[in-house]
């Protein structure tokens, strides 16, 4: 995992003088308008813009037209970055080297938003170090100056299967993209890769889409809604209830009344 210090906030009036950081820093503007000047290039940011500084740029902000912004922002270090570029698979890379320092890239900025997110809230490890993989492979071989050349994605189709298996019988395991794919002798970001282009969806989101067709299952079977929240991998009712409603458009108790009575 990326050592990343994550930070969230709301900026009313306020006005930073020119200066630079130590580390990387990638900026996800949340909401209101923000005017920045990176080493001379000024540029007014709006909600589901990105800025990705390499350690060392200058630069410069205020608030826009709004009055206000908020804006979620991750600093890592280089030596970071190029750790965690080597543990996933992708080439080495100790900048971000992009093209141009302001991002508007909708997928991007939503991964962006899922990692700082994710961060926050401690949870869901396997969300976030999937997210985190996408965000940094797309940053670098999209909008790098030197385009980083993804790993090629060809996986066996039994080893997809084996994976797919591997999360179907076990709805309850802790993975990570790592650890899911240490299990099957592949790189991170190369899994990643090859299940999204197999199965058509994320190995996380496979593994929620076991558990709530697990979960319906077993709540068709008038099953009580706390022990079939715990069988199928969640923490707790209130997370169950969420990702069940945010399938299937209703909650658990909903749907045991419409089918059970």
């Amino acid at each position: 995992m990326l050592d990343a210090v994550m930070l969230k906030g709301e900026f009313v009036g306020h006005r930073y003088p020119p200066h630079a950081h130590d580390t990387h820093c990638l900026v996800l503007i949340t909401s209101g308008s923000v005017v920045v000047d990176i080493a001379g290039h000024v540029d007014t940011l709006r909600r589901g813009d990105i800025v990705a500084l390499d350690a060392d740029t200058m630069h410069a902000a205020h608030a826009g037209e709004s009055g206000s912004w908020k804006m979620r922002v991750a600093y890592f270090l280089p030596d970071d970055l190029a750790a965690y570029t080597g543990s996933i698979g992708l080439p080495v890379r100790s900048r971000l080297d992009v093209r141009a320092a302001v991002i508007r890239d909708a997928p991007l900025a939503q991964s962006v938003y899922g990692v700082n997110w994710c961060s926050e809230v401690n949870d869901d490890p396997f969300k976030r170090s999937e997210t985190l993989a996408f965000a940094i492979g797309h940053m670098l071989s999209v909008h790098a100056a030197h385009r980083t050349a993804l790993p090629s994605p060809r996986v066996e189709p039994r080893v997809i299967r084996s994976v797919k298996e591997q999360l179907q019988s076990d709805l309850a395991g802790r993975f990570t993209l790592a650890s899911l794919a240490a299990d099957h002798a592949l790189t991170p970001f190369v899994l990643l890769r090859a299940f999204i282009r197999s199965a058509g969806l994320s190995p996380h989101a496979y593994q929620q889409q076991a558990r709530i067709r697990y979960a319906q299952k077993r709540l068709k079977q008038g099953a009580a809604i706390a022990l079939v929240a715990r069988e199928a991998g969640y923490a707790d009712q209130a997370h169950f209830t969420r990702v069940f409603k945010q399938y299937t458009g209703v909650t658990p108790k909903s749907f045991q009344i419409a089918l059970t009575g």
